[in-house]
């Protein structure tokens, strides 16, 4: 055997392409005397195996150059099909990873693997320089820079590389590249290699302690924009969990970007991590833009079942978590470098399987078993900065996706996954904070929240209205609400039987509070109860408060408050219905201006000028049996008086419609008779009284004169003929007429029977209230009974009587001065004739003898019944069918009530009704007599 030209010991004969002698020692001689070449010796071990232990040191740029010889000779003389495969590792190389510059983010991970503290790189118009300050070059580094699938680092737990395809995929920029680290200089192209002569570097990078790599560009292959946009989508934080690497500068051009970090110890806690207490490091690293992470780390032993894809695993395995302080940070799952994002704001780190390419992770049964190693730490450290540094730090805890959303296997979805479930389960149980500030700590389940809405109304209700001992106090709050998502998930989720939040609807009792004052803050509350939709509850509850202390219901019917736009003051303030809304109402702001535009829709809002808004609401004051608030005789004189005059400015038809509530909402000084006829002053409704014969404006004696002393008749009070306004006064509205108005009566009132004293007079009817009077009813006359017996009806229904008429007339039959008795009488005659037609008035003497045509006059069958239909008689068998109206309907305004009822009629114009056709009795309404005879 001899050496050959490269140093090779080869059989003789032998054509020298293949090795043919195993070395066996380093130094020394072989058999036949020849000096074995160490460096070749130790090149020769590592093509036969790259993980060889070598001592061979190459301190000479010119042993280093003979060394490149060498592997690439050896490579050349290996086997054709090894080439090959090695040619084709390096094609698929190209397209290993879809992202074309994934070679930079292995220059970052294989700087850091050789502990380097910088990393430089550095675009130039016709290359790529990438340096760092690490671990320099070595003979056994050089064919792992260059070959496929050949790492050094599978046994270096702690390394990151293990594929050892990393640097290939450059190729997706560059078939040929160099490094040049002292001594070495060796250019790489396909899979030979061959020594190169030392380039022009920057001063900054040109020492003999930096590694340098230098890609030869075409024209157009990487440009500044494409580099700087790369690096756009990193940051400072993707540095997080890098052993050693703590500068990152990328230099295009004039433009550069650097990432760095600055570390600060902080602490050292005992935390529970994989079932076991761990000693955990607690640091912060700030980045260049100020923004903050806390930083967990620390190394758990790994389990028996434990178990890396291509790679050692260590006697300890490293975990860490990265929570931001700052709001907005984005999460990764990192693998030393980010690998995949994660939706949770935290940036997570331990020895996950990634796959070849490093753009995601590996369905290894060893990712599954550390997402929960990692979730426990995570747990630990989430709970700490809540408690320890920042309470409001509600954005570290995720949140469930949204709904409809497809599950996941990806490693990252499994981790968020994890976390959820740890936040739902140990974090709401677990998680404590002080009630107060510098007071005792106290379980989340202690704290009282209100909904959203409430936010900023409620603060020391809350507590009581959620029966707690505490409410979430403000500090605990972050300024963009996640807390209130937070504690909703955790509730929809069952945990720690979280209470629920306190609702509008349970806040709505504070608006009827008397002992509450605040009244800005019962603006807002009802606002806020508006705008969550309960109107309706509003309506119903005394929740305005006005400027004298009051609270009231915002009912039209019974309030109405003074509109803010309006005048101070009103003609008809004397009625005192109109209140002044207590001066939180007309603040300027949202919720006070929510509030008095509820009012104004609902018709309880009124300008005090506003005469016929005022009116409107006394009026349906009267009609819901409201009334106003009596007052002295002064005050009493003063409302007529206004009123009157408001009436008179409306026109008639207004007046008409709203003149019978507000009748309804007074009461009037009046006066009546005793049975021995001595006058009591009383409070008279206008409804139930009469006009006394000073307030009467036709000529002759009225019904004041006809019923004198009679008891139990009710009379305005005779002073109104002074203290009322006349009708120049008042618009034309006379004193007489503005009574009339309200209700007030010049003749005997009518009235349904609704007191029968013999059972055999009437009839009742079941699902109808209306009695039916029988055909020889103590009030029966002989026309009302032929009538019937035409009709073959033995009831009617809808009958009127006057009882006030028959205590009259009563009182005049026992009224002993016969000139008395007569006047008496022709006055009630006047006033009951004075109500029909003039064409159908009987031509009766004053004096003469009335008795008998006064009880024959009477109302006969009518063609409308109180339900709008046809009127019939009342049978033994049901009147039924759709009814038309009578010839005889006729139908007259009385002028007391303004209210219409069936005219008169005397028995020789009666014309027969249409036949009707049978229905059930709740479908029928039978005519009715309506003189008491």
């Amino acid at each position: 055997m001899a050496p050959d030209a490269y140093g090779w010991m080869t059989p003789a004969g032998s054509s020298g392409t293949v090795p043919g002698l195993r070395l066996v020692a380093i130094t020394g001689t072989n058999g036949e005397g020849y000096e074995v070449d160490a460096l070749a010796a130790a090149v020769h071990a590592l093509l036969e195996d790259p993980d060889a232990a070598t001592e061979v040191e190459v301190a000479t740029p010119e042993k280093a150059a003979r060394a490149v010889r060498l592997l690439d000779h050896g490579l050349r003389s290996g086997r054709g099909v090894h080439r090959k495969m090695a040619e084709g590792a390096l094609h698929g190389a190209r397209t290993l990873s879809s992202d074309r510059l994934q070679v930079l983010s292995e220059f970052v991970q294989n700087s850091d693997d050789a502990g380097a503290g910088q990393l430089r790189i550095l675009l130039r118009s016709d290359d790529l320089l990438v340096a760092h300050d690490g671990a320099g070059l070595r003979l056994a580094d050089v064919l792992p820079l260059g070959m496929p699938w050949l790492s050094g680092k599978t046994a270096d737990a702690e390394a990151t590389g293990r594929f050892g395809i990393g640097l290939s995929t450059l190729r997706a920029l560059t078939t040929v590249w160099e490094v040049h680290c002292h001594p070495f200089h060796v250019r790489f192209s396909s899979t030979e290699l061959e020594p190169a002569a030392p380039p022009e570097l920057p001063d900054g990078i040109s020492g003999p302690e930096w590694t340098v790599f230098r890609l030869p560009l075409a024209s157009d292959t990487l440009t500044t924009d494409q580099l700087l946009e790369w690096f756009g989508g990193w940051n400072d934080a993707s540095l997080l969990f890098l052993r050693h690497l703590r500068s990152l500068e990328v230099t295009a051009g004039e433009q550069s970007t650097v990432l760095t970090l600055t570390w600060k110890e902080v602490t050292q806690r005992r935390l529970l991590v994989n079932g076991v207490e761990h000693d955990v490091n607690v640091q912060h690293a700030r980045t260049t833009d100020g923004e903050q992470w806390r930083v967990y780390t620390t190394q758990v032993a790994p389990r028996p079942d434990w178990e890396r894809s291509h790679k050692a695993l260590g006697r300890v395995v490293p975990v860490g978590v990265a929570l931001p302080l700052d709001r907005g940070a984005k999460g990764s799952v990192h693998a030393g470098l980010p690998v995949a994002p994660l939706d949770v704001a935290a940036r997570v780190h331990t020895q996950f399987d990634p796959v070849a390419s490093r753009e995601g992770f590996a369905g290894s049964h060893l990712n599954t078993q550390l997402v929960p190693v990692v979730a426990d730490l995570w747990a630990a450290g989430v709970r700490d900065v809540l408690e320890e540094v920042d309470h409001t730090a509600w954005h570290l805890i995720p949140l469930p996706g949204p709904p409809g959303s497809a599950p996941s296997n990806l490693l990252q979805d499994r981790m968020h996954a994890e976390l959820l479930t740890r936040a739902r389960q140990s974090l709401a149980t677990e998680l404590a904070f002080p009630a107060a500030e510098g007071g005792p700590d106290a379980p989340l389940t202690d704290f009282a929240v209100e909904e959203a809405a409430l936010s900023g109304v409620l603060d020391d209700d809350i507590a009581s209205l959620g029966e707690l001992p505490h409410a979430l106090p403000a500090a605990i709050r972050d300024s963009c609400s996640r807390w209130r998502k937070v504690l909703a998930d955790w509730r929809a989720a069952g945990a720690a039987d979280l209470p629920p939040e306190v609702q509008v609807t349970d806040a709505l009792s504070l608006l009827s509070d008397g002992k509450r004052q605040d009244v800005a803050r019962l603006v807002r509350l009802a606002a806020v109860a508006l705008e969550a939709g309960h109107e309706y509850v509003m309506a119903n509850r005394a929740c305005l408060v006005t400027a004298d202390g009051r609270s009231l219901r915002p009912q039209p019917t019974e309030n109405c408050f003074a509109d803010p736009v309006g005048e101070p003051t009103g003609p008809l303030d004397v009625l005192g219905v109109v209140a002044n809304l207590h001066p939180a109402y007309t603040e300027d702001n949202a919720w006070a201006r929510t509030v008095t535009a509820w009012l104004g829709q609902r018709g309880c809002l009124v300008r005090r000028d506003d005469t016929a808004a005022v009116l409107e609401m006394v009026s349906r004051l009267g009609h819901t049996g409201g009334q106003l608030a009596d007052g002295d005789e002064a005050t009493e004189t003063a409302r007529l008086v206004a009123l009157q005059r408001a009436l008179g400015e409306l026109p008639k038809r207004e007046r008409d419609r709203l003149g019978s509530g507000i009748g309804r909402a007074l009461r009037l000084n009046g006066f009546a008779y005793d049975k021995e006829g001595s006058e009591e002053a009383r409070r008279v409704k206008p409804g139930n009284s009469y006009l006394p014969q000073a307030l009467e404006t036709a000529d002759g004696d009225r019904f004041e004169v006809a019923a004198r002393k009679t008891p139990g008749l009710v009379w305005v009070r005779r002073a109104y003929a002074r203290s009322l306004l006349s009708a120049t006064q008042a618009g034309g509205l006379s004193r007489t007429a503005f009574l009339r108005l309200l209700g007030v009566a010049d003749a005997p009132r009518l009235t349904p029977v609704r007191e029968v004293y013999y059972p055999a007079d009437t009839k009742t009817y079941e699902g109808d209230p209306r009695l039916g009077l029988a055909r020889h009813c103590r009030w029966y006359t002989s026309g009302r009974r032929r009538q019937m017996i035409g009709k073959g009806a033995d009831h009617t229904l809808d009958d009127l009587i006057s009882s006030d008429l028959a205590a009259v007339v009563e009182n005049i039959a026992a009224e002993k001065d016969v000139t008395e008795r007569r006047r008496r009488t022709a006055a009630l005659l006047r006033t009951l004739t004075a109500l029909l037609p003039v064409q159908t008035r009987p031509s009766l003497p004053w004096l003469g003898d009335t008795t008998s045509g006064m009880l024959e006059a009477r109302r006969l069958p009518s063609g409308c019944g109180s339900f709008g239909r046809p009127l019939g008689w009342k049978t033994a068998k049901a009147v039924s069918g759709r009814r038309t109206n009578s010839p005889c309907a006729h139908r007259i305004r009385r002028p007391c009530t303004d209210r219409k009822i069936p005219d008169t009629c005397i028995r020789r114009s009666i014309k027969p009704c249409p036949p009707a056709r049978k229905s059930s009795p709740l479908s029928v309404s039978p005519v009715i007599p309506t003189s008491r005879a």
